[in-house]
């Protein structure tokens, strides 16, 4: 499978003032994306996330360390043509409206005009945009402005598309529509790569991730590789259950109750769920199921944090590409 974007130990240091000392925005970055698949950038505010997607945009240049897209340096206008691009704050020329936005936008691009004129309509009612196509871009909503950004990213048909926080601002309605575009494009085989807080959204769409704290990569992995852990509890439901057996389960659940002769518990830890299920068994109860509950994306991320810093050597097992691109960077 054909790397699409690569960066190896990047490196970048900015100084916020005339007196104040500079601070290093990124330490030693690396991770690769492959052909094909929705990869997600996660961390806090200030880990390096947008300043790693500036870089590989072209727009910042490391301090050290390389960025690649299709082989060529970021930088590098055939590679930047490859590239569709959605930043966390969109700016736009207000005085435009969406059709003439992606006209003028498109031809920066190298699209010519009987693309432009050919894609733009279905592009804008993909969006959800077409009864806005001849209004300003300056009396558009927050939501509205993310969605014709979206359009302007995929008017090229790029092979890449960077979205840097594209479901802010956005209703229900509109996340739907996004990540459903999102979901199209990986179909279609155009590689994402996301920048996302809404961790929920990523837990949904993307393949792989990496985290970023501090500056540093310290999870990279598959969301299954990340979650894989032993479930924090189990939800068992039961029919036949007896009274007594009811009892001394309900006394050690977290939650239980009957409805219409079916017995439900939720049961803490990894051990008692099946245990108990066992118990129901032999007593000639019925077990209708026993569902593990692990925790959610967004539960692991803000338990990882609250837990601070992690050394490389308590990476988990099956994250040896991670800790071996940590040992490079360090």
């Amino acid at each position: 499978m054909r790397t699409v974007l690569e960066v190896t130990d990047l490196r970048k240091r900015f100084k916020p003032g005339l007196w104040k000392p500079r601070f290093e925005a990124l330490r030693g970055v690396s991770f690769s994306v492959q052909q094909g698949e929705c990869f997600g950038l996660l961390g806090q505010n200030g880990a390096g996330k947008t300043t790693t997607i500036k870089i590989a945009t072209g727009l910042l240049r490391p301090d050290g360390g390389s960025a690649t897209l299709l082989g060529r340096p970021c930088g590098d206008a055939a590679a930047r043509r490859a590239l569709g691009y959605l930043p966390e704050n969109p700016y736009f020329h207000e005085h435009l409206t969406p059709t003439e936005g992606l006209a003028t936008y498109g031809r920066l691009c190298g699209v010519d005009a009987a693309t432009i004129a050919a894609r733009s309509p279905a592009l804008l009612a993909r969006v959800g945009l077409a009864d806005a196509a001849h209004r300003r871009l300056r009396g558009f909503s927050k939501g509205m402005r993310q969605r014709f950004g979206l359009a302007a990213a995929l008017l090229h048909d790029p092979e890449l598309l960077l979205l840097d926080e594209p479901l802010t601002g956005l209703d229900p309605g509109g996340r739907r529509l996004v990540k459903e575009l999102i979901l199209e494009q990986r179909q279609r085989g155009t590689t994402v790569v996301l920048c996302s807080h809404v961790l929920a959204d990523v837990e949904e769409l993307c393949d792989r991730v990496v985290v970023l704290h501090r500056g540093e990569v310290v999870r990279m992995g598959t969301i299954r590789e990340l979650l894989a852990s032993a479930p924090r509890s189990y939800e068992l439901v039961a029919r036949g259950v007896a009274a007594p057996l009811q009892q001394r389960i309900a006394a050690q659940a977290l939650a239980s109750h009957e409805q219409a002769e079916t017995f439900t518990a939720r049961l803490p830890g990894d051990a008692l769920g099946p245990a108990l299920a066992a118990e129901v068994h032999r007593a000639g109860g019925i077990v209708l199921s026993l569902t593990p509950e692990r925790e959610s994306l967004e539960e692991w991320f803000v338990r990882f944090v609250q837990a601070g810093e992690t050394p490389v050597e308590a990476l988990p097992a099956g994250h040896a590409a991670a800790r071996e691109m940590q040992e490079a960077a360090r």
